[in-house]
């Protein structure tokens, strides 16, 4: 099989769903347990993922005021209808955003120091990464706790609330440590300039380099693994059950690891984009996050394929107006 057609390959995903559709037709108990709403799962994933949203909306509403919000990246404009800066001249906004929006950063709710950064600076911008990996993530996550509820149920165990819990906690201990991991990341580029302070890329060569690499991700075989993982959990969830880990609580949060690390594979390259159109910029957040959640809700491989070439195209399309990506291209 050559490098590409394991690219496109979708049998492994038609296997899947069919062997799923099977399952479903030999175990009547898993699909009547599939049917109960959840609610309270739902509201408490719903509460979880809203404070995560307000935390970050929190620290982009205390910077409005007094910097031109363009400086957060694409989108953020909108957000300069709380300053002055949108009824300014370009040239004057430009000449105001040079001199002011890093000293503008500073002070301000979540945002880090202008200089070295010390240990409360790498705790705020890991509060904020944690915050973002909650917002984006949690709603994600929400199919695959109640599938485990199912599958729990249809074997005869009762879904409790602490399994759950268990479950969730394990799937969040892998987004903290990819927080950690960020934060370290943003520390790094920030130290050699390839960040701005106010957490946004300060180079056309580092956007274009990361909206390559996420679209090329899109398209190889770990991301299809780890996709197909998350879109039909029902199999790994009955394996598990088969081999006893149902019978403890430590088991559940095992598998939330577990089904964390399959999540993290599926999405760190989605994740990083965030580098390229600015940390902080919740517009893209949001994007982000409803593609992600798409992703996962629709297994259609032409969606995973459709992000790909868009980031492809973004960066290449940065590349060609960045005067180094320029000579790069050979334009």
């Amino acid at each position: 099989m050559s490098f590409f057609s394991t690219f496109f390959d979708t049998s492994s995903a038609t296997q899947l769903q069919q062997q799923m559709k099977r399952f479903r037709q030999e175990h009547p108990e898993l699909a009547k347990a599939e049917t109960k709403p959840r609610i309270i799962l739902f509201l408490c994933i719903g509460i979880a993922s809203v404070f995560a949203w307000l935390y970050l909306f929190a620290m982009v509403v205390d910077m409005a005021p007094d910097m031109d919000m363009r400086a957060l990246g694409p989108g953020m404009s909108a957000f300069n209808v709380f300053n002055g800066f949108e009824s300014l001249d370009p040239a004057t906004r430009a000449f105001i955003a040079a001199v002011c929006a890093p000293s503008a950063a500073l002070g301000h709710f979540g945002m880090p120091s202008l200089g070295a950064w010390g240990l409360s600076d790498l705790g705020i911008v890991f509060a904020m990464w944690i915050m973002m990996a909650f917002a984006m993530m949690l709603p994600t996550a929400a199919p695959i706790l109640k599938s485990y509820a199912a599958v729990q149920e249809s074997n005869g165990h009762k879904a409790g609330p602490l399994a759950i819990l268990l479950l969730a906690l394990g799937y969040l201990t892998i987004w903290v440590g990819f927080a950690l991991l960020a934060t370290l990341a943003q520390w790094g580029l920030t130290e050699i300039q390839t960040m701005s302070p106010v957490m946004a890329p300060a180079s056309m060569i580092f956007s274009a380099s990361t909206l390559l690499l996420a679209g090329f991700y899109q398209f190889t075989a770990v991301k299809q693994a780890c996709l197909l993982r998350c879109q039909l959990p029902f199999p790994y969830f009955t394996r598990r059950t088969e081999q006893g880990f149902f019978r403890s609580f430590a088991g559940s949060y095992v598998m939330g690891l577990e089904q964390g690390l399959f999540c993290t594979g599926c999405t760190w390259a989605l994740m990083i984009v965030m580098f390229a159109v600015g940390v902080m910029n919740i517009v893209w957040m949001a994007i982000l996050g409803i593609l992600m959640g798409v992703e996962k809700a629709i297994p259609n491989p032409w969606v995973t394929r459709g992000i790909g070439i868009f980031l492809i195209l973004w960066g290449l399309l940065v590349l060609s107006i960045s005067p180094a990506g320029r000579t790069i291209l050979g334009i």
